[in-house]
């Protein structure tokens, strides 16, 4: 399979590049400064591009089976339209000319608290992520009017650690009885999963650590 990784410096794209890399796929690690990137394979292209272009996405996408999209950021205070912009950028791209098949990475805030409402729209969402969530939201709005095959991971707390293979995962809802934490090596492996199983097709996955389970954190 040919995989186009967005957002492959970021801390959930670093691994899955090289995770995907170890099952045998074809990867394509594009972002904005990619000329240093530390990862080097026969399999491996590097494409510098940025998810506000559409000329540069559509330029990278031909001959790709799937779009992992885990565009990050680095300042979360003030209004905030980054990563809704640059995925509808992407999904007019893959309509236009690419595959139909799209993975990609939101907070847990825009799964089911209930059934009528949202994580973030309860009394003790934190305030101070709101506006993150806000553009999770349209993230996730414009996936569902979109006709791609896509799933959005939805993560609490991610943390640098070990991939350890274990956790939990609950179509729509955050996992119930579990941590409110999981690595981000474990989201990446979850990712590289479904991107061939397919089982949570235009569906929100939330996934977090079983609780218990004690893992070393890294800084």
């Amino acid at each position: 399979m040919k995989i186009l990784v967005i957002g492959s410096t970021g801390r959930v794209g670093m691994r899955l590049v090289e995770y995907s890399l170890d099952k045998g796929h074809e990867v394509t690690a594009f972002a904005r400064q990619i000329d240093d990137y530390p990862v080097r394979h026969p399999r491996l292209s590097l494409v510098t591009g940025d998810v506000l272009y559409p000329a540069l996405i559509e330029a990278a996408m031909p001959g790709h089976d799937i779009v992992l999209s885990v565009i990050g950021l680095r300042q979360f205070s003030g209004p905030i339209t980054l990563l809704s912009t640059g995925l509808r950028n992407i999904i007019h791209v893959m309509k236009k000319t690419g595959p139909r098949r799209l993975v990609t990475v939101t907070g847990a805030g825009i799964l089911q608290e209930n059934r009528d409402e949202l994580i973030m729209d309860s009394i003790s969402f934190p305030p101070n992520l709101q506006n993150l969530s806000m553009d999770h939201l349209r993230m996730y709005e414009a996936l569902r009017e979109s006709d791609l095959d896509w799933t959005v991971v939805c993560p609490s707390f991610m943390f640098g650690g070990k991939r350890t293979g274990t956790y939990q995962v609950e179509a729509d809802y955050f996992p119930r009885g579990v941590q409110n934490r999981v690595s981000v090596e474990d989201v990446a492996d979850f990712i590289t999963r479904e991107m061939t199983e397919n089982t949570f097709i235009r569906k929100r996955v939330g996934i977090a650590w079983p609780k218990g389970m004690e893992v070393e954190e890294e800084d």
